[in-house]
């Protein structure tokens, strides 16, 4: 899989439009939707680093290197880089939802 339909498939699996990404990354939607089409073949490599990072996989991942995260894999890895960006007393308050929510899942099942 060339790196265009692999950015066209982590677009589509994360549920992003075209600015969302642009804007994730700074740069146009335009050149988004070229790399996806594949009418822009050498993106950077800083360019690269961006994306991969915008969606969690790594630049194998991103390349087709390595296999494709599906669409929950790509939820995790947003939650993720959002969970590290809080504070102290907001990952606390994040880890005791989470706990409330197993505890909920565990009495239904």
């Amino acid at each position: 899989m060339r790196i265009g339909e692999r950015l066209f498939s982590l677009r589509q699996k994360s549920g992003q439009p075209l600015q969302a990404v642009a804007d994730a990354v700074g740069i146009s939607k335009a050149h988004v939707w070229e790399l996806e089409k594949g009418r822009s073949k050498n993106p950077s490599f800083e360019l690269v680093q961006k994306l991969a990072h915008h969606y969690g996989v790594s630049i194998d991942e991103l390349i087709g290197n390595e296999n494709e995260p599906d669409a929950v894999s790509l939820q995790i890895a947003r939650l993720h880089r959002g969970f590290e960006e809080l504070s102290e007393g907001d990952r606390t308050v994040v880890e005791q939802m989470i706990k409330s929510l197993k505890a909920r899942a565990e009495q239904h099942e």
